[in-house]
């Protein structure tokens, strides 16, 4: 008997290009990078994000009048650089390359220079624009620092023919869910063609999955480091068409306990807003909760994603809100309200011509339908 499970009517699973999708072009990478490390942030009050961050699970590495930095447990000396700035904005992200030769080609080929990290741990990179204005720091060296003590195995569990644990209960402590690692960070923009192959040529990142609209036309990506045998997680940069900017970053905690552990915690302080979760996603498969921190920014517990190797095809599938999760709560209906700089955004993306209004009639199509027909 064919296993079936949400969603699965409207999502391909296959090696192939469904019928009518477009397949997304390869190009000759400059370079293959390793990490998404960092992003960086313009923080109105940087108290104010820091005791958001603490309370999701990162520690202060170092703070002063005018800077934050915030790490979680692994050896990434800090996972979010914040400036001191008058109002709150998403600036950039910044990229971990393995070797400086990958910083001189992208230096030979950009024009741009290689220059000092002028900040804690140091290193060098190669500071570039995406095609949207955002600041992306390719960067070597940067000193790593000592992981700090958590746990980084999943609770023991009980299951038919395996019990990982005799004798004892299973008790996850009430405290904030340590952060091990930056995952992904999810932009819009309304030139998502040009925008895709920019990461593509400059960061050899992989399409894992694509999601096309009713015409064939590709409108998410979900984008993968190239590391070759060594596995990579699904996505670290997703990119979509429509809005601009900043949608959401995520960040690995150990287990789904962790994220339930993360949950419970932040409902307990009652300083923030629950946004969406618990769930799993369906692509990338990640156990998910969201929520929304100071200026309304949304930050994403995970936990269990997936993983590949650079030999793993990309797969296509249709643009509909039934895919995005497999089980969990409904999807709430603010996930694809438009802020009002996307908004604007997408006015000015009509008036230029980087988008067309067929565009916005088959996306309206795509996320007006429901998720769960049967709730």
């Amino acid at each position: 008997m064919e296993l079936q499970y949400p969603g699965s009517d409207r999502l391909t699973i296959n090696k192939e290009t469904p019928p009518g999708c477009k397949p997304i072009k390869k190009v000759n990478a400059y370079i293959k990078a390793d990490a998404l490390a960092y992003l960086i942030w313009d923080v109105a009050d940087l108290t104010l994000q820091e005791h958001f961050l603490t309370e999701f699970g990162m520690l202060t590495e170092h703070k002063t009048s005018k800077e934050l930095f915030m790490r979680g447990y692994g050896d990434t000396p800090y996972l979010y650089f914040g400036r001191k700035a008058e109002r709150s904005a998403f600036v950039g992200m910044g990229i971990k390359v393995n070797s400086r030769d990958d910083l001189v080609t992208l230096s030979q080929k950009t024009g741009q220079p290689i220059q000092k990290i002028p900040r804690i741990n140091g290193g060098e990179m190669v500071s570039l624009l995406d095609p949207n204005g955002l600041v992306i720091e390719v960067t070597f060296g940067i000193a790593q620092a000592k992981p700090v003590n958590t746990r980084l195995e999943p609770l023991p569990t009980n299951s038919p023919g395996k019990l990982g644990r005799v004798n004892s209960g299973q008790r996850a402590p009430l405290m904030p869910s340590p952060i091990l690692k930056l995952g992904h960070c999810v932009t819009a923009t309304m030139n998502f063609e040009n925008t895709l192959n920019w990461y593509l040529l400059h960061l050899g990142l992989i399409v894992t999955d694509a999601l096309c609209l009713d015409d064939g036309s590709p409108t998410v990506t979900f984008l993968r480091f190239d590391r070759g045998d060594k596995p990579a997680d699904h996505h670290s940069i997703v990119v979509g068409q429509g809005g601009s900017g900043y949608l959401h970053s995520a960040y690995e905690v150990v287990d789904v306990d962790a994220v339930a552990q993360g949950q419970q915690y932040l409902k307990m302080k009652n300083d923030y807003k629950h946004f969406w979760g618990i769930g799993r996603h369906l692509l990338g498969s990640q156990v998910f909760d969201y929520w929304h921190g100071p200026n309304d920014f949304e930050f994403e517990h995970y936990a269990d994603g997936d993983v590949f190797t650079s030999d793993k095809p990309t797969e296509y599938h249709p643009f509909n809100s039934g895919n995005i999760y497999s089980w969990g709560h409904d999807l709430p209906k603010a996930m694809f309200a438009l802020k009002p700089a996307q908004l604007w955004g997408m006015v000015r993306g009509l008036i230029k011509g980087d988008i067309k209004l067929d565009w916005l009639k088959q996306a309206k199509k795509a996320v007006s339908q429901p998720a769960r027909p049967w709730l």
